[in-house]
């Protein structure tokens, strides 16, 4: 069972944390007010800022941690 942070490439900007063997989860809100957990596919970090790629209405997008998702 894979636990920790797995890097995916050298610099360590892309990255993909599992616990107990699942990838790591978060909850966004819509405009709505209605929350919306997806999983992480992939973090990537930049600066002081990082961003998740996640699955969402069949497309993969880039959102920040904070992005408020379209209905």
């Amino acid at each position: 069972m894979r636990n920790g942070t797995y890097y995916l490439n050298n610099s360590g900007s892309r990255l993909v944390h599992y616990v107990n063997g699942k990838k790591t989860k978060h909850t966004f809100l819509t405009k709505s007010g209605k929350e919306v957990t997806r999983t992480l596919i992939e973090q990537r970090s930049f600066g002081n800022f990082g961003s998740a790629i996640i699955s969402y209405k069949g497309k993969k997008i880039s959102v920040l941690f904070d992005t408020v998702l379209e209905d």
